[in-house]
């Protein structure tokens, strides 16, 4: 059966400020090469059959400057959340190319072994295939991460496939510690893999009335107004509130494989190598009694006696953050300025 992987695009990368910003969000920034984001999403996958992005139509044009412009664009009129994005994708993909296997990625993750990645996800869609089933990838946890959201796994199906037994929100430290304690709980990396078909049938049954918006845009071959009239009256909600935590027809395969969310500034230097006394820079710092901050500036940052601070000079903005508090950067942008969104 056809693969196609899906890739969730259209996020605006709130916590990159100042770097990313509406008009260039962190998809379509170097933060972990040289090549935007996006482009190494494409390059890593494009051995395993056809690419499909969800975004909005000025990203989509964005991204055809560096990719493909024959790739399967799907453009959603404004930004509804996970679940309405990706049933939206799921039912024109079925619609263009019939039942397939679809495997649901974003551009922001990072993978240090791409062959380990690659034959995981082959894994997963061979048995999304054969047993008709939403297959998780939950990652195996090296440390107890407060980021993340959690799967606790139930009974063993196969090799390294489970049932899901519960999903966790973003825990406290202590519980945290408990869950890598635990042995039974994986990091919920956010994605999966599922027949067209079987995807669809749970938006029908957990989200009926999403479900059959989908079918009226369907069925009218997808005219701009009439998905300009029913998008954005879509209901709001992610596809783990609106379906995977409700569904009984999902599986975990838990992975060793090296995955990471680049979520905010933090990741570049669990990515990269840091320099002295472990801060991270580009280009030309002078650190006195200085230890573990970020440093990202096009001139000369000179630091004298701070430690845990992310540093990030653009020409429009200045943003200086304890690096415990990357969290909150989504939430001074509510203060500024629409000229510097």
């Amino acid at each position: 059966m056809k693969i196609i992987t899906l890739i969730l695009a259209g996020g605006r990368g709130e916590r990159f400020w100042p770097l990313s910003r509406i008009a260039r969000p962190k998809q379509s920034l170097p933060l972990i090469s040289d090549k935007p984001m996006i482009l190494e999403t494409y390059d890593r996958l494009k051995s395993l059959g056809d690419f499909a992005i969800v975004a909005n139509s000025d990203l989509c044009q964005q991204f055809k400057d560096v990719l493909p412009s024959s790739l399967f664009y799907i453009e959603e009129p404004c930004a509804r959340n996970t679940a309405p994005a990706i049933g939206f994708a799921c039912q024109k993909i079925m619609h263009t190319y019939g039942d397939c296997i679809i495997f649901i990625e974003t551009a922001d993750h990072f993978y240090k072994d791409i062959e380990n990645y690659l034959s995981e996800i082959q894994k997963a869609c061979i048995f999304a295939e054969k047993e008709n089933k939403i297959v998780l990838i939950g990652i195996n946890p090296t440390e107890p991460h407060t980021g993340y959201g959690y799967i606790e796994e139930g009974n063993k199906i196969i090799d390294n496939f489970y049932s899901v037994s519960s999903f966790k929100e973003k825990p406290s430290l202590d519980l945290a510690k408990h869950y890598l304690k635990q042995g039974t709980f994986s990091w919920n990396s956010g994605m999966f893999i599922a027949k067209c078909s079987v995807l669809l049938k749970e938006f029908k049954k957990y989200l009926p009335s999403m479900y059959e918006s989908f079918q009226t845009m369907d069925d009218q071959d997808y005219k701009e107004e009439t998905v300009q009239k029913i998008f954005p009256l879509l209901q709001r909600i992610s596809i783990d509130y609106g379906i995977m935590e409700k569904s009984i027809n999902t599986v975990v395969l838990r992975s060793n494989m090296h995955w990471d969310d680049i979520g905010d500034f933090n990741a570049i230097s669990r990515v990269h190598s840091v320099r002295k006394n472990g801060n991270y820079y580009h280009d030309e710092v002078v650190a006195l009694d200085s230890q573990e901050n970020i440093i990202i500036s096009e001139k000369l940052v000179a630091l004298i006696g701070v430690e845990n601070l992310v540093v990030v000079d653009t020409p429009d903005a200045l943003l200086i953050c304890d690096r415990n508090e990357t969290q909150k950067i989504r939430t001074i942008l509510k203060d500024l300025d629409e000229k510097y969104l």
